[in-house]
């Protein structure tokens, strides 16, 4: 048989195979159950993360959790070396999972993981750079080199390990299937703290969290491997040819440029304040970020549900659909980050106090930086994310690289003088670039012609700014001395902070697609 006839078998049986797919899928009822489990995951990342926390804390003392934090984040800049294949694939099967057969996605989840074998060796190269001159970037004392050097190689291979296994979540992700794990990632983090919490009773320090670090790995992979054997209708891998591996190897070099760049702005801050200013300082930037950082994870969660379900629509050339979508999503992230960041202002002093010691808070400045900061990153990664499913990335590329290089420069000049305020506004004003750049690119993309700055995009702001200063000034006369009034002050603070904002801060056509949205969704149905 000829090659041309074995791939007209192929796309007929894989043509065949496509009808065991379902019928059109309910966009919002996934986005739900995706939502839903992205927040189970949350919870128990912050539950477990709550717990554990403080004992790494006290088991490490300041000075090495700060070094703890600055490891993790450089051993993530070994993954500036990674093509990102795998994103190239999760955004691909977003946007074709509806037009394309079981072949022509085998072949894709081959190609992925084809360019991912490529470049393994120079991560783990430029890996092994990392791990040799870690010691000198965290200015630890020689007697701590090899500790530090053992501690870093092993983050390294938990990091190779996510990265083959990512190809799996990625398939699961792009299918708008990411509810099939539900509360599967929540149980593996729980674990992770268990074997965290016994590493430091046992007295392993850093090297036994960077064992614990891969052992996790690999029971995240395997686990999401049985998954999607499971749960996508057309798993498996076809055979590709070396024109499609160089398209992907193309498309992933703009992924890969943007993950260096992202790198850049979004993972070296802990790395910049410690090498600037000292482990130490990272520790109360560490500790003071965990509510704030929490919320945005919260809100997160809910909002990453969404985005896989936009890909179809882009896919189908539906513009104006995925701009409707955009807009109720930027209402929602209005009203929950509003209320919720209201409570972080004025009750994470009190937080700190209660759970690691405040001499750990990094002050009322900061406070307010981080919770601006999270603000800011909610809406350009949420415009980031969707231009991802349209896989144009060039000019996302080129903004991201000018706000991280902008971001540096501040950072160089403010952290020595001002420490973590100085931190968080360097990040304020350097992603000011992608908050009015990714909207561009955006809009530009899905030929949108209306207004760049509407009226409801004011009376956001303004009511945001409201409350935010309410906050601010009711911060002075609320302290919670125990966990009991925490909660009870950060449920109050959050309920009225909404309600207000409901009224104020939206318009009532806003308020309106929200509820629309919640009595569309069947909270107790598993998908149609």
């Amino acid at each position: 048989m000829s090659t041309v006839d074995e791939e007209i078998v192929e796309e007929r049986d894989g043509n065949k195979d496509q009808k065991k797919k379902k019928g059109k899928e309910n966009l919002k009822q996934r986005a739900y159950l995706n939502s839903l489990t992205s927040i189970i995951d949350f919870a128990g990342k912050q539950i477990t993360g709550f717990i554990v926390s403080p004992i790494i804390v006290s088991g490490l003392g300041g000075n090495f959790y700060g070094i703890w934090q600055m490891l993790m984040q450089m051993t993530g800049f070994a993954d500036m070396a990674d093509t990102r294949a795998t994103q190239v694939l999760k955004w691909t099967i977003a946007n074709r999972r509806d037009v394309a057969s079981a072949q022509e996605l085998q072949r894709e989840a081959t190609t992925a993981l084809v360019v991912t074998g490529f470049i393994l060796p120079v991560v783990l190269i430029v890996g092994a750079i990392i791990s040799w001159y870690a010691p000198h970037i965290t200015k630890v004392d020689e007697q701590y080199y090899t500790m530090i050097r053992l501690t870093t190689s092993m983050m390294i291979f938990s990091m190779v390990i996510y990265k083959v296994f990512d190809l799996y979540e990625c398939i699961l992700r792009g299918m708008n299937l990411g509810y099939k794990r539900m509360g599967v990632r929540a149980a593996i983090i729980v674990l992770a703290g268990i074997l965290k919490v016994a590493v430091i009773y046992l007295g392993y320090g850093i090297v036994g969290l960077a064992a614990v670090q891969v052992v996790i790995a690999l029971v995240t992979g395997i686990t999401f491997y049985i998954i999607v054997r499971k749960a996508v209708w057309w798993y498996g891998f076809a055979r590709t040819n070396w024109p499609k591996i160089k398209s992907y190897g193309k498309l992933s070099g703009w992924f890969m440029a943007l993950n260096g760049a992202g790198m850049i702005m979004n993972a070296s801050d802990k790395i910049l304040l410690g090498y600037l200013a000292g482990p130490l300082l990272v520790s109360n930037y560490t500790l003071t970020i965990f509510a704030a950082a929490a919320v945005e994870s919260a809100v997160g969660s809910v909002i990453n549900g969404i985005i896989p379900g936009i890909g179809g629509l882009y896919g189908k050339q539906e513009y104006e659909k995925v701009m409707k979508a955009r807009k109720l999503i930027f209402s929602l992230i209005w009203l929950l980050i509003v209320s919720l960041g209201s409570a972080v202002l004025v009750l994470n002093q009190s937080f700190l106090a209660l759970w690691t010691g405040e001499e750990f808070y990094a002050g009322d400045i900061s406070n307010l930086l981080i919770v601006l900061i999270g603000v800011q990153g909610m809406f350009y990664e949420t415009d980031g994310s969707i231009i991802n499913v349209t896989l144009k990335l060039q000019q996302k590329v080129y903004f991201t690289l000018a706000s991280s290089i902008v971001t540096l420069g501040i950072a160089l000049v403010l952290i020595p003088p001002y420490g973590v305020a100085g931190l968080c506004m360097s990040i304020l004003l350097g992603r000011m670039i992608l908050s009015v750049g990714y909207p561009i690119i955006l809009r530009r993309n899905m030929k949108d012609s209306s207004p760049f700055f509407q009226s409801r995009l004011f009376q956001q702001i303004i009511g945001a700014a409201l409350l935010f200063g309410a906050a601010i000034y009711v911060n002075d006369y609320i302290f919670a001395n125990n966990w009991f009034f925490l909660f009870l002050y950060g449920g109050i603070v959050t309920i009225v902070a909404g309600a207000i904002y409901w009224v104020v801060g939206l318009q009532s056509a806003e308020r309106k697609e929200i509820m629309d949205l919640f009595l569309k969704i069947k909270f107790f149905k598993k998908d149609d």
